[in-house]
């Protein structure tokens, strides 16, 4: 349907309703935008324009994540019935950004989200660099870069829905928590001041109420993957990486109950440094900084379901074997040599030499299943710490794992217009 050629549609730009901005000194932040319930209906491609900040000069934002560093919490509410969210969004993001091709990335979201990602050969030493410049955040509003947020990519129903008519979705609001406060690294530098700028609400409102008359008798229901997210803690080694760690293998196993009676598809978990202080040197993030995912040595992975090892043998046992399992499980992936190994000398291969080693060792799998009971078996082999008492060191620090699954909802509109959202078991 010709809906922009004919003027079916009209695209709105919506103030927040509710607007408190946050500082690195007063870190958390609201917003809120409520859709005009007297429009017939909005179009899925919802967007948020404006995320980002000002600063206290020329700083890059976080190399990974961008300026979708900025968000926390983000949830699509109707009324109060809660339709899709998404939590700890900076950290998925971050794995949604290198879940791409390079040349996209380089060339197209590193421009909407304002991050670093996507390299090329460069000419004058042969080494893997950034050659498209990265605009950075300003003092200036007006010359301050801001980011673009799809929300399709954190509101999933969206993608599974040909439109949302306000007959049924009668209070459609947004609610957002920005948290920039001090260890978030919003920008690269770690001493730069921030101030969260104003975002705009971007939607397609459907003019014609013969077209939405036409979409809504044929919305009965909707079927979609709503990302949920869980978390473990890999501890500290014993000795903390001192000598009596080197070559010892140590194994954290821990139940999940986030995901019971939930029908998961593809699961993921990223690490972060517990002390995310370690990811900063001389006041800049090392690589990616604390949203990056720090490998381990010697990592074996398995994961038990209903009471049975879903991978055959030891699980994920190589650096290889992690990386093939993530591409067969998300597709394409910003990949480079050492992305996903501890402590590979990379110095001939990448121009920012160890910096970025071992940065992006996310670890997924496809599951397919009803959860009754899940289980990770992750281990790791200790080395002892030959650095500072600060520095990072993956193989025998505390890590956090994020866990993010796939989880298979369900909307259900009945013949009186009221709808029920709740959770599929297929």
């Amino acid at each position: 349907m010709a809906f922009y050629s004919d003027g079916n549609v009209q695209t709105m730009y919506i103030d927040p309703r509710t607007y408190i901005s946050a500082t690195h000194l007063q870190g958390n932040g609201r917003i809120t935008f409520e859709l005009d319930g007297n429009s017939l209906a909005y179009l899925p491609n919802m967007r948020m324009l404006n995320v980002g900040v000002t600063s206290n000069g020329a700083h890059f934002y976080n190399k990974l994540v961008g300026a979708y560093s900025l968000i926390k919490n983000i949830r699509l509410l109707d009324g109060k019935t809660e339709l899709s969210a998404l939590t700890e969004v900076g950290i998925y993001q971050g794995f949604l950004n290198a879940n791409s091709k390079n040349a996209k990335s380089e060339c197209v979201d590193s421009m909407l989200n304002r991050n670093s990602l996507g390299w090329s050969v460069l000419g004058s030493d042969r080494r893997i660099g950034r050659v498209q410049k990265t605009e950075t955040a300003t003092a200036l509003p007006a010359t301050t870069a801001l980011g673009w947020l799809d929300l399709r990519n954190v509101f999933p129903i969206l993608n599974s829905v040909s439109h949302m008519p306000t007959a049924v979705f009668k209070n459609l609001n947004i609610e957002i928590e920005y948290d920039v406060g001090l260890g978030r690294q919003i920008l690269h530098d770690d001493r730069a001041h921030v101030s969260t700028q104003r975002p705009i609400l971007a939607v397609d409102v459907l003019m014609n109420p013969k077209i939405v008359n036409r979409l809504n008798s044929g919305m009965k229901s909707a079927r979609w993957l709503e990302v949920e997210h869980d978390f473990f803690i890999i501890p500290q080694s014993t000795h903390n990486g001192g000598q009596a760690d080197q070559g010892i293998r140590q194994n954290v196993d821990v139940k999940l109950n986030g995901f019971n009676r939930k029908h998961v598809e593809r699961f993921m978990f990223s690490k972060e440094y517990q002390n995310t202080a370690k990811t900063i040197a001389n006041n800049n993030q090392i690589g990616f900084g604390r949203y990056g995912s720090p490998a381990c040595f010697k990592q074996n992975v398995q994961f038990r379901i209903n009471g049975r090892n879903i991978l055959p043998g030891q699980g994920l046992t190589g650096n290889n074997q992690r990386l093939a399992y993530l591409v067969d499980t998300y597709g394409d992936f910003v990949s480079y040599p050492g992305s996903n190994q501890y402590a590979l000398a990379s110095q001939n291969i990448m121009r920012d030499g160890l910096t970025y080693v071992g940065n992006l060792d996310y670890i997924g799998c496809y599951f397919g299943e009803y959860i009754d009971d899940l289980q990770i078996n992750y281990s790791r082999v200790g080395l002892q710490h030959g650095g500072g008492a600060n520095d990072p060191n993956a193989t025998t620090d505390a890590l956090n794992a994020h866990v993010f699954a796939e989880v298979a909802k369900q909307l259900i509109i009945n013949s009186d217009g009221s709808y029920v959202v709740e959770y599929s078991q297929n």
